[in-house]
């Protein structure tokens, strides 16, 4: 073996090593990258949950104020728009964090229960002060409820 050929295999083998410790380097690099990556998703996620949350504590007491003014019609699209902020967040990762589905069921159904009474009193332009207090009562506990969801979100980052 000649000396060009043993230099050239000292290089060919520095580089080789040199290629793996780069390629380690590569991998490190990647893993930081798609770790950084999946903490930003999991941080818009969180910002857009508590961002959506409260979107639903505003309708649910702009629902209390138009109930507590006696404007029926606005009051029944409100208690609609509640109904579908609701059911959408529903089927999110940051929903089944905060309750299970039958607690979700069962907002969903009370909301419902508050509409129908809304939707009927709007039609026939009448709501007995009785009813009224009770659809009051029932808006202000699922605000409270929705207020409460908010809190932990905020608190715990779910």
């Amino acid at each position: 073996m000649d000396l060009i050929g043993v230099s050239g295999l000292i290089v060919s083998v520095a580089g080789f090593a040199m290629a793996l410790w780069q390629l380690h380097r590569t991998r490190k690099a990647a893993e930081a990258a798609q770790l950084a990556s999946s903490e930003a998703v999991r941080s818009v996620r969180l910002v857009q949950s508590i961002a959506t949350i409260q979107d639903i504590c505003g309708r649910s007491r702009e629902l209390l104020h138009l109930t507590r003014s006696r404007n029926l019609e606005s009051s029944a699209i409100a208690a609609f728009e509640l109904r579908d902020s609701v059911a959408l967040f529903k089927s999110t990762e940051t929903a089944r964090k905060l309750d299970d589905k039958k607690g979700w069921d069962a907002i969903i159904d009370s909301i419902c229960i508050v509409h129908e009474r809304l939707e009927s009193a709007s039609v026939t332009k009448r709501l007995d002060a009785s009813e009224r207090e009770e659809i009051l009562h029932d808006v202000a506990r699922i605000n409270s409820h929705f207020s409460s969801m908010a809190s932990i979100t905020v608190e715990n980052g779910t």
